[in-house]
């Protein structure tokens, strides 16, 4: 079961990064030289069309976000329900 808590707390992360700073370890050192010597041609090229994937992925839930949180979506869909009626309206003076 899931927990409900956040899965990396702001002030956890932050103590984290300012140890690893005061420790001056090269994080880069601890990676294999040939992580990507290891790796075909095409997996390489996979691991980038993913990563692209993920980058366009988040920045649209990124505008989404910003959309929803302006209360534009909710403006537009008032204005669609308020076009809808009028709708109805014109085809029941029709059909009489």
């Amino acid at each position: 079961m899931a927990s409900k808590g956040t899965p990396l707390p702001l002030h956890g992360t932050l103590r984290d990064l300012t140890l690893l700073r005061a420790s001056s370890v090269d994080l880069s050192g601890l990676l294999a030289d040939d992580t990507t010597s290891s790796q075909s041609p095409r997996e390489v090229e996979e691991v980038e069309e993913s990563t692209i994937q993920s980058y366009a992925f988040v920045r649209d839930v990124r505008t989404a976000l910003r959309i929803h949180n302006s209360g534009e979506a909710q403006k537009q869909a008032t204005r669609i329900e308020k076009v809808q009626v009028e709708l109805v309206d014109v085809l029941r003076s029709l059909s009489d």
